[in-house]
Order: C-alpha cells, then structure tokens, then sequence
C-alpha cells in the first residue's frame, strides 16, 4: 500500500507537468467568462480581446457572459473551475476591489480565490443624463435636484457605479432616488424612455444610447478625456475632486499550477497587442493596463484599500 501511494503521488506529479508542457491544447477551448452584460465596456473588451488572443494562439477562445448578483455569479463561476488554465476570469474593479466592501457574506476573496494574471484596460467614468431629464448640464441638475430633494433617479448596475453614484450626491450636496438595475442595458433603455435621470458610467457600456438621447455631460477626472474632448470635467461643472477611474483585469482560479498562468499570461499579453484590442481602446478612450502577476496583485490590494475608505466615507457598507 505504501508503495501504491508512492507510485500515485509520482503520477499526477508527472501527470501535472504533462500538463503544464503540453498546455494549451488548441483542441479545446479558452473561456473568457465576463460577469457583465453583452454590450457592457468589459463584454466589449473581451470580444476584443478573444478575437487576439484566437489569432495569436491558434486556440479558440469563446466569450461567455455569466451576469447576476453585480457580477458575483460570474466570478463565482470562475472561482470553482478547474485550475486548469482553461477558464479566463475578465472583471472590473467592481467585482475585485468594492464588492468585498459593500456586500455583506460575501461568496469570494477576490484575492485569495484567484491568480491575477494580467491588466487589460482603464478608463474614466462619465456622467450621463437620461434623454428626458430637462437638464442639459450637471449645473443644471444639480440645481435642479436641490430643488427637488428624492425626485430624480440614480442608476447603477455594478458596486462601482452605484458607489459613484452615492459619492455623487455627497460631492454635489443633493439626494437622488436610487435605482439598481440587474444590467446595463435595462439601466441605458430607461434612460432613453425618462425613467432614469442620471448614472455614472463610461462611455463603452452607456455609449449605444447616446444616439438614442442620452447626454453625456461630464467626465469624473481632473482632465478631459480625449475621446470626448468638448466634455467638461466634474471640477469645470463646480464639482471639485470628483475622480472615478474603473480598471479591468483578467484572473485565472486560485491553484493555477504557475507553469500555466505563465503562459496564460503570454497568451493574454500578445491578445492585448492586437489592432483588435488596441481600437477598442483609442475608440472609447481606454488605456493599457500594463501590470502582471504579483505587480497586478499588489495594484489590486492597493484598490481595496482606497475603495474601502471610499465606500466607509459614502456609509455604503454592507447592512
């Protein structure tokens, strides 16, 4: 018996190194599993980013949008498959620096249930009205809403823009009615039909509704942004330190053997060179991510900090 265990212990080493040598295997395919909606800036940037990496690779790698629960679903998923370099985790700053804050039993460590791999974008939120509100600036709503305290509407669909949202109001020194959607795309057509006043979000998830009528009015940074360049800042609308910036990273499940997450590393990383990923990034204003393993981690862990004295400022803890 003892020997038995010997021999076993022996064969799956081997077996994982195996593995490690011969993955991937262009036969089966790469999930890039997003916990946001299609047409959402992160489903746009993995669509991106699948296409790259399929012809970078010579592996399929599929896009699979598991939404729910502000991403918790999604990332759920990914934290129970097999660490197998198979499953691709591709999330924002929501799922993996405020969740942790604001939901309470939370069913996930973002740090210790995953391997970051590497960074893929980041980008500025923007504030949006909704194409029936009768303000055309956030100088106008914000005088609006101080007339009116609880009758305009706040939208959010993830952690982030409903702690922008939150932080908002704080910022402007005006109350809003709170509104959260299960999606971005309900959240974007109730901005169109008037049910929806104002969210804080970028441009890539609200932009199909743009043409539609809703207003995009400021962006939350201290500069303008070059996509949108005749769009004032928050600080030019008499909001100072207004400043929210999303991020997007990409994760593998905790125990990825890291032989693998190496090469799922390079994998991601000539994914993101493409002209597919790099035109998504000069179209809305996105910027590389340029961190990796431990680098992408230590950002990571900083974010959770800073989030979490946001989110204790705004009183946004978990009841």
């Amino acid at each position: 018996m003892r020997l038995f265990r010997c021999f076993l212990a022996a064969s799956l080493m081997v077996t994982g190194l195996a593995s490690a040598d011969t993955y991937p295997d262009k036969n089966k395919p790469i999930r890039l599993v997003v916990p946001y909606n299609a047409g959402s800036s992160t489903d746009v940037l993995a669509r991106a980013l699948a296409r790259g990496m399929s012809e970078t690779s010579g592996v399929n790698v599929i896009v699979e949008n598991k939404i729910g629960g502000e991403a918790v679903i999604g990332v759920q998923a990914v934290k129970t498959a097999p660490p197998d370099g198979y499953t691709i985790l591709l999330t924002t700053i929501s799922s993996q620096a405020v969740n942790p804050h604001v939901i309470a039993n939370l069913p996930y460590d973002p740090i210790a249930d995953f391997v970051p791999l590497v960074g893929v974008a980041k980008i500025t939120l923007m504030v949006n009205l909704g194409a029936k509100t009768p303000a055309k600036t956030v100088r106008e709503f914000i005088a609006a809403a101080k007339a009116n305290p609880g009758k305009y509407t706040v939208g959010s669909a993830s952690t982030t823009t409903r702690l922008a949202g939150e932080m908002l109001q704080t910022a402007a020194g005006i109350q809003l009615l709170p509104v959260p959607y299960k999606n971005f795309n309900d959240a974007g057509s109730n901005m169109v039909s008037g049910e929806l006043d104002v969210m804080v979000v970028d441009a890539a998830t609200i932009g199909a509704f743009y043409s539609k009528g809703v207003k995009l009015v400021a962006a939350a940074s201290n500069t303008r942004n070059s996509r949108f360049p005749n769009v004032p800042t928050m600080a030019e609308e008499g909001v100072p330190g207004y400043e929210i910036l999303g991020w997007f990273a990409a994760y593998s499940p905790a125990k990825t053997p890291p032989a693998i997450a190496a090469t799922m590393i390079d994998i991601l990383n000539k994914g993101l060179k493409t002209k597919y990923v790099t035109d998504i990034y000069d179209t809305y204003a996105m910027e590389p991510l340029d961190l990796a393993g431990d680098k992408l981690g230590a950002f990571q862990r900083a974010e959770l900090e800073k989030w979490g004295k946001a989110v204790r400022a705004a009183n946004m803890g978990p009841k």
